[in-house]
């Protein structure tokens, strides 16, 4: 698992390639809670390079949004692939993010 963060303003894009399983929950989980804990703005996740995720991904991406959610700041998802969206479909929670067709789209939102 490839994790790349790149600052936008105030604001944090996130760039994850690979799978988001259990086997690399927990490193993605750090680096997004370090990035949750010291930024800011927005965070912007591209999940166009996941080629899968699990229920541990998806309990990672939840847990950013509540704790986001009380800092009056917002996860925002783009570019997801057929396969993971599938996923998110099954667990009816895609309702939960924003989410955005491309990564340009989702930074164009942020103020």
């Amino acid at each position: 698992m490839e994790i790349k963060t790149k600052k936008v303003g105030k604001h944090t894009l996130v760039q994850l390639d690979g799978r988001l399983d259990i086997t690399h929950s927990d490193e993605v989980e750090a680096k997004l809670l370090d990035d949750v804990q010291a930024g800011q703005g927005d965070i912007v996740i591209n999940l166009q390079n996941i080629s899968y995720i699990s229920s541990s991904g998806i309990r990672i991406f939840v847990g950013m949004v509540r704790e986001l959610e009380k800092q009056n700041r917002k996860l925002k998802l783009c570019n997801i692939t057929p396969n993971v969206k599938k996923v998110f479909d099954v667990v009816e929670l895609l309702d939960l993010f924003e989410v955005y067709e491309t990564e340009q789209d989702a930074l164009a939102t942020l103020k």
